[in-house]
């Protein structure tokens, strides 16, 4: 890449290796373009009241989690992760998760406890831990199931079943029936606020909690009246079990959205079913036979639209797991995992450890709150995170450069908007908000009248440099400070552009021949001034970068970065001796909101200066020269992004699709509150 710009707001650079992030956690990239190895599962878990997902890796044993983790339940303990340890089940409930350690049999748990009350307040507690009875002190456990905030084992050897956490509507008291007092049990299933187990001697199922729809109420076609089960499924306030003698699949409780009403193909009418999952407001079947997934139930968010690859028609599925608003299976034969429904929380696309895929990184770019890559080798786009709730669909890159109809060449991430170039094409294409049209690229470079060979994305603007002519192109936000205009030294009238920096509300430009860097848009801290070390009167540049409030340059010739504008906060826009030509240069360089980066010429480590509030001007020892340095850098809104150097890449392998954004918490508060309302 030729000066190309690594901006704050539109923060791209090229390489090939695997992204590392550091600062503010919304920036962890997915495993599609962070070079984790690829892997499959042997077994996945979505709890019913879960936005997260968890698998244990095929051949390791190893857990892996993603999707919403505010309360730590997506990132297991290193006693089942593989560090010390690995799992041989493991159930995903609210806001917890839980396994069962390979080997020794124990109970391991981690997240929270927690539930929303009657005023509305959310309530931690009590402790997640497993009792003695089956953490490993007193007994361990067969098998394992996580509820809304409780969870359930059955104890080895003595095939009790033993609950804890959250009992107020009796969900973690298991009735004597199944508690080894008067009986034990062989299969075990928690819903949000219910439990439900299949007796061990009879086959016949047990389910104890709250009753508000009859969740607990078993017909007598599974209950030992009239019939048996062979597996069991509770979901928010509906159960589902397999009918031991015929396959059949029968549910029962709650039925708004149809949840309760298993379609023919697994009801016994027209198919029957091997396996079965219940999710908030859906359910999903295994097909007997077929192996294909068949759900029903809420398909708001097409949780109960399984995928080709597991629904029969190019794939079918060995294992199903459902969550609150989503689904996912184990492909049958290649053991990889695959998800859809609600991406919300990144709960749908699953790490390539455990998706069969991993990949790296050719390019990154770094916004106000989220992130984008494109993808070695298949040139697809992957965007992940978003910035508070300010969810603008950034982060969900189009058909034509995902890889589906389309790839891209560039990549370029704004404040609430993104930007790429389409490979072959060259034609603009971009996404996210478009409140001010800086997402509406024009004539001139969406392929009606022209391309472009450059992209940046700024706050509330976008520029482009004309494929051809050279020119810079901009559109979106144009106030008196006309960040969306530029000067004729640029705009082809008068000169044009080799490279190009969109900032928060400003922009800059190299001019192609004398190398001179040229500004413009607000200047109200002088960040669309720069000096005459890099304007042409006493230097030019090879390099630019535009921040929040700042711009950065590399000086040509001598390598040394010289920065301009805000500086009054936290020395931003001060390089330090390693890369000003005091003590060394500069071969990259990187301007995100109050602080700056640059990859050293010499040694290929990370420098960055400035605010490091959220850790982002602190490079981690893969980076900064200790353990490792990078090819590549973005910096962000309180983040940062580096495609690492990797002595002898590996041939890339196509990766899983980016992680999504990740949201708070009241949105999941209102899965109960529908589902209350339906029945009222």
């Amino acid at each position: 890449m030729a000066a190309a710009a690594l901006l704050a707001w539109a923060g791209a650079a090229e390489a090939s290796g695997p992204v590392v992030a550091w600062g503010n956690s919304r920036a962890t990239p997915p495993r599609s373009v962070d070079g984790t190895a690829a892997g499959t599962a042997q077994a996945i878990a979505a709890g019913a009241f879960s936005l997260h997902s968890c698998a244990i890796q095929a051949g390791t044993g190893a857990v892996v989690c993603w999707g919403y983790n505010g309360y730590g339940q997506a990132v297991p303990p290193a006693s089942v992760d593989g560090t010390s340890g690995t799992a041989s089940a493991i159930a995903a409930g609210g806001y917890h998760t839980c396994a069962i350690q390979s080997g020794a049999g124990a109970v391991v748990c981690w997240g929270e406890f927690v539930h929303v009350d009657d005023l509305g307040n959310v309530v931690i507690g009590p402790d997640v831990k497993p009792p003695a009875l089956v953490d490993g002190t007193n007994g361990t456990a067969s098998a394992i199931a996580a509820g809304g905030y409780h969870a359930c084992a059955i104890q080895a050897g003595t095939g009790a079943v033993v609950c804890w956490g959250g009992s107020d509507s009796g969900q973690a008291t298991p009735p004597a029936s199944v508690d080894g007092t008067a009986g034990t049990a062989s299969a075990i299933a928690a819903g949000v606020l219910h439990s439900c187990a299949i007796r061990a001697a009879t086959g016949a199922v047990v389910c104890w909690g709250d009753n508000t729809f009859g969740e607990v109420m078993p017909p007598a076609s599974v209950n030992g009246t009239a019939g048996t089960a062979s597996a069991i499924a509770a979901g928010n306030d509906f159960s589902c079990a397999i009918r031991g003698s015929t396959g059949a699949v029968v549910c029962w409780g709650l039925n708004a959205v149809g949840q309760a009403t298993p379609p023919a193909s697994v009801n016994g009418t027209a198919g029957t079913a091997s396996a079965i999952a219940a999710g908030a407001l859906h359910a999903c079947a295994i097909q007997a036979g077929s192996g294909g997934v068949v759900c029903w139930g809420d398909d708001s968010f097409g949780q109960s639209t399984p995928p080709a690859s597991v629904n029969g028609t190019a794939g079918t599925a060995s294992a199903i797991a459902a969550g609150a608003l989503h689904s996912c299976a184990i492909q049958a034969g290649t053991g990889a995992v695959v998800c859809w429904g609600s991406n919300t929380y990144g709960d749908v696309p699953p790490p390539a450890s455990v998706a069969g895929t991993a990949a790296t990184a050719s390019a990154i770019a770094a916004g106000a709150g989220h992130s984008c890559a494109i993808q070695t080798g298949t040139g697809a786009v992957a965007c992940w995170g978003v910035w508070g709730v300010a969810d603008y669909g950034q982060a969900t890159v189009p058909a034509s450069v995902d890889g589906t109809e389309g790839t891209a060449s560039a990549i370029s991430a704004g404040g609430y908007h993104s930007c790429a170039i389409q490979a072959g094409s060259g034609k603009v294409v971009c996404w996210g908000n478009n409140s001010y049209h800086q997402a509406t690229p024009g004539a001139l470079v969406d392929g009606s009248l022209g391309t472009a060979s450059a992209i940046s994305a700024g706050g509330i603007h976008t520029c482009a440099i004309q494929a051809g002519t050279g020119a810079v192109v901009c559109w979106g936000y144009k106030t008196h400070h006309g960040e969306n205009a530029p000067p004729a030294s640029v705009d082809g009238t008068a000169g044009t552009a080799s490279a190009i920096a969109a900032g928060y509300n400003f922009s800059c430009a190299i001019q192609s021949g004398s190398g001179a860097v040229v500004c413009w848009g607000d200047n109200s801290y002088g960040q669309a001034k720069p000096p005459p070390s890099v304007n042409g009167t006493a230097g030019t540049a090879s390099a630019i970068a535009a921040g929040g409030l700042d711009s950065c340059a590399i000086q040509a010739g001598s390598g040394k970065v010289v920065c301009w504008g805000y500086k009054a906060h936290h020395g931003k826009d001060t390089p330090p001796a390693s890369v000003n030509g005091s003590m060394g240069t500069a071969r990259a360089i990187a301007a995100g909101y109050y602080f700056s980066c640059a990859i050293q010429a010499a040694s290929g480590a990370v420098v960055c200066w400035g605010d490091d509030s959220s850790g982002q001007a602190t490079a981690p020892p893969s980076l900064d020269g200790t353990g490792g340095a990078a090819d590549a850098i973005a910096a962000g809104l309180g983040y940062s992004l580096a495609i690492r150097q990797v002595p002898e890449p590996a041939a890339p392998v196509i990766g899983a699709a980016a992680v999504g954004t990740i949201a708070g918490l009241a949105r999941r508060r209102r899965i109960v509150a529908r589902e209350r309302a339906a029945g009222h």
